[in-house]
């Protein structure tokens, strides 16, 4: 276990370890199970927000908005029983994006303060220094809900460089081996950061079947998105969903709650033919 910060009660809270037969449920319905969500109820009496992540996360790959939200909304005082901060974000990012579907803005933003009103009682010294994360992260998030800023920009601002490099520019200025996987993505990130969209989604597609991190999924989207190919960036989402890549946090991370991180995947997310798609990338 490890010490968490306090409660709205005043407890100490703190990270939860799962026991192997809980993780196999989540395994099950990670992998397309949704007959296994019922044996979730064995466990609510000593998980019970373990059950409601695990909840969440389904019901906002199936569009049920209006529970996701309620769920995500008993969540938000225990965010220090997992590990990972990435959970919390991603969980109140998705919390904003759907809330921001069905109209319940007006629950989300005090929710939102709140959390940073126990982050701040539990760390103030952080909160007030900038250093404490998800204090800051909720404040991107109130910006969000209020003046409509998406949290990130990074694909929204990609522009290419005016003088793009060429592969085996970039090959030679970075010294790189081309038969080295390592060098290979290395020249892939070069690619996004210094060449054309064209060069990057090209180099991507021989390149796809390596073991590749999120970074590299995020930026042959970008690419394909700025050159208006959305089959193309749905297609690469579906290829990262089949990663599995977003379920080191939690063995709860039975979604890919990270996607709701990227706005640029917005539209796939709310539209069920392509969430269709996703899904069942996720389900292989």
């Amino acid at each position: 276990m490890i010490t968490g910060i306090l409660s709205e009660k005043g407890m100490i809270m703190e990270a939860i370890k799962l026991p192997k037969k809980y993780r196999d449920i989540c395994e099950e319905i990670k992998n397309g199970s949704y007959e296994s969500l019922a044996k979730l109820d064995a466990f609510e009496e000593k998980f019970p927000h373990q059950n409601l992540a695990v909840k969440a996360g389904v019901e906002f790959f199936d569009r049920k908005y209006e529970e996701a939200v309620s769920h995500t909304l008993l969540l938000m005082p225990f965010w220090d029983e997992w590990y990972y901060s990435n959970v919390a974000n991603e969980y109140m990012m998705a919390m904003c994006f759907a809330a921001k579907k069905i109209g319940r803005e007006a629950e989300v933003i005090p929710a939102l303060q709140e959390e940073q009103s126990r982050l701040m009682e539990a760390e103030e010294e952080k909160c007030l220094k900038g250093s404490c994360q998800r204090y800051n992260y909720c404040n991107i998030l109130l910006n969000y809900m209020q003046q409509d800023i998406l949290p990130e920009s990074r694909s929204k601002d990609y522009q290419p460089p005016k003088a793009p490099k060429t592969a085996s520019e970039l090959i030679a200025e970075g010294k790189l081996n081309p038969e080295k996987d390592f060098d290979k993505m290395k020249l892939l990130n070069l690619l996004f950061m210094k060449g054309s969209p064209e060069d990057t989604v090209d180099y991507y597609e021989r390149i796809k079947d390596l073991n590749l991190g999120e970074l590299y999924y995020e930026q042959a989207c970008i690419c394909y998105g700025y050159l208006g190919q959305k089959e193309k960036v749905l297609e690469v989402i579906e290829r990262w969903a089949k990663s599995k890549l977003w379920d080191v946090a939690s063995p709860t991370q039975v979604r890919p709650m990270s996607f709701f991180m990227h706005p640029f995947m917005h539209e796939y997310l709310e539209n069920e033919e392509s969430l269709k798609r996703i899904r069942e990338a996720i389900f292989v």
